[in-house]
């Protein structure tokens, strides 16, 4: 958690109100094997830092037996989901949730007060989800969705289409993050996969990419302080889940008042 301000204002800051939970994103294109281990490590290095954490994924669709993001955006007051004896992060399934918040006619604020109102109380929320649905939800936004890079053969062009796809249809400048590492020629391979990807974007889409390189074989300690790294530099591009004036009047008035005190 970030460090508390040694000054003679420290103490009143526990009397406002809790701050907006922050929404990271990471896309989902087409690379689970080294997607999914990386989501992982992002969220434990988060719980790391201080924050609890709550992953929405999108690829995994809520049922009865395992209700998840649409059933909470059907509960009218949308409170926290995670109780404060839950684990430090835990994963939600998001695919009919996510679906919904994208729905045809629906604007991307409107979308993201839906998810301000349900996760009120959580540090941080995770999204994780298919370029379409990242673009119709934080097009033109100041969010830096995490695009990983892998040595799986698919990856370069997954990834590139996918930085294609976020910079042209939605205004969004991605964290590109190279999860390639080795020794020997491994190493030379996936120096030159991400040389294309640099390449392909310079010459294809007028972009200067600049990847943040994290190798998943080195030793624990050191791939975690990477990880923590990686999480903090997310968390400075969050987008913070802040309810407006309209929707705390609407809290208000239907007897929800927790948002309604002041700063």
């Amino acid at each position: 958690m970030r460090d508390m301000p040694l000054n003679q204002a420290a103490g009143l800051i526990g009397l406002g109100a809790p701050q907006a939970p922050q929404l990271l994103a990471v896309v989902s294109h087409g690379d689970p094997r080294t997607e999914l281990p990386m989501l992982w490590q992002l969220s434990n290095a988060l719980s790391q830092l201080g924050y609890g954490v709550t992953v929405l994924d999108a690829n995994m669709a809520e049922s009865e037996q395992n209700p998840g993001l649409q059933q909470l955006l059907d509960f009218q007051f949308g409170r926290s989901p995670v109780a404060q004896d839950d684990p430090e992060w835990n994963v939600l399934p998001a695919a009919q949730g996510v679906q919904s918040l994208c729905a045809l006619g629906i604007k991307p604020a409107q979308s993201l007060q839906r998810l301000a109102r349900t996760f009120q109380s959580n540090g941080v929320v995770v999204l994780y989800a298919s370029v379409d649905a990242l673009s119709k939800l934080l097009a033109h936004t100041e969010a830096k969705p995490l695009l990983s890079l892998s040595c799986e053969k698919s990856s370069l062009m997954t990834t590139y289409l996918a930085l294609k796809r976020l910079l042209r249809n939605a205004r969004l400048e991605p964290t590109i993050l190279n999860m390639m590492g080795g020794d020997g020629e491994n190493r030379k391979g996936s120096t030159g996969v991400a040389h294309a990807l640099r390449e392909c974007a310079k010459n294809f889409l007028g972009y200067e990419l600049n990847a943040v390189r994290i190798d998943p074989a080195q030793s624990e300690s050191q791939l975690d302080a990477e990880m923590r790294h990686l999480a903090a530099r997310m968390l400075e591009n969050a987008l913070p889940l802040k309810i407006n004036a309209t929707d705390v009047a609407g809290f208000e008035h239907s007897g929800y008042r927790e948002l309604s005190r002041s700063h």
